[in-house]
C-alpha cells in the first residue's frame, strides 16, 4: 500500500513510539534489577514473621515440697539443723514434752525427740506445722504409763494394798542352866567331874582355883579355892574376862 508522501514523518512517529513503549515494558527481572516488593505482599510477610515470633513460652516447672527426715533419737538442736538442712521452714516448728507429768524447760536444746508429726516422709509445706515430742533421757522415750513418766503420777494407777503381816512371836527366853547349889565353904576337898580334887567346882567342873579364869555361869559366887582361901568370880580392870579373886 503506498503511503502519501506528507504522511511518512506521521507514521514514522508513530513507529517509534511503539518501539519505546515495547522497551520500557521489559520487566525488571529480565533486566537483572531487584524487584520492589508491592505493600501488600511486604505486610503478609510481616504478619506471618511475628506470629512464629510471639508463640506461647513454656511454663516453668514447679519446685516440689520437701518432706519430713527422719528425726527420732536426734537432740532439739540437731533436728532443727536437719530441718534447715532440708529447706524445712522452723518458723513453724513446735517442742513439747513427750509425758504429761514433765514440763519442758525453756533450755531443752539438749533434750532428745521421741516423735515428730508429721510422720516420716511427708510433704511440708509453708504451712505445715512440725511438732517434736522430746525427753531428757533418750531411755524414757519408751517409759509411758498411759502417757505418764512415772507410774504414781496415773490416775488410773492403783496402788497394791500394804500386806499386814502380824507381827512374829518374840522369842523364847533362854532356859539358863541352873546353877549349882553353893557348896559351904571349908570341910574337905571333893572330887569334880574332871577326875580333879579341890575344896569347891566350878559351873564347868573344874576345881576353884585362886587366880584362873571362871565361867560365865559362876559370875559373883564365892567359893573356897584349892589353896584354902575364899574367892569371889569377879571382874578385873586389869584382866579379862573375870577370874576367881
Amino acid at each position: 500500500m503506498r503511503i502519501p508522501r506528507r504522511l511518512v514523518p506521521v507514521a514514522l512517529a508513530g513507529l517509534l513510539a511503539l518501539a519505546g513503549c515495547s522497551g520500557g515494558s521489559t520487566s525488571r527481572a529480565e533486566s537483572g534489577a531487584p524487584a520492589t516488593p508491592s505493600p501488600s505482599a511486604a505486610t503478609a510477610t510481616a504478619t506471618e514473621t511475628a506470629t512464629e515470633t510471639a508463640g506461647p513460652s513454656p511454663s516453668p516447672t514447679p519446685t516440689p515440697d520437701p518432706v519430713m527426715p527422719a528425726l527420732h533419737s536426734r537432740t532439739y538442736e540437731q533436728a532443727r539443723a536437719e530441718l534447715v538442712r532440708q529447706d524445712i521452714s522452723t518458723a513453724l516448728l513446735k517442742a513439747a514434752a513427750q509425758h504429761k507429768d514433765v514440763t519442758l524447760p525453756p533450755d531443752h536444746g539438749s533434750w532428745y525427740v521421741c516423735d515428730v508429726s508429721p510422720r516420716i516422709g511427708t510433704e511440708v509445706t509453708a504451712t505445715t506445722t512440725v511438732t517434736v515430742r522430746l525427753a531428757q533421757d533418750f531411755s524414757d522415750c519408751t517409759t509411758s504409763f498411759n502417757g505418764y513418766l512415772h507410774q504414781k503420777n496415773d490416775p488410773a494407777y492403783t496402788p497394791p494394798a500394804p500386806t499386814t503381816q502380824a507381827p512374829a512371836p518374840a522369842p523364847a527366853p533362854e532356859k539358863a542352866a541352873p546353877k549349882p547349889a553353893p557348896k559351904p565353904v571349908g570341910g574337905s576337898m571333893i572330887t569334880c567331874s574332871d577326875g580333879k580334887q579341890g575344896y569347891a567346882c566350878t559351873s564347868n567342873g573344874h576345881p576353884v582355883v585362886d587366880g584362873q579364869f571362871c565361867p560365865k555361869a559362876d559370875r559373883g559366887r564365892t567359893l573356897k579355892a584349892t589353896n584354902g582361901t575364899t574367892v569371889t568370880c569377879s571382874y578385873d580392870p586389869s584382866v579379862r574376862p573375870y577370874r576367881w579373886q
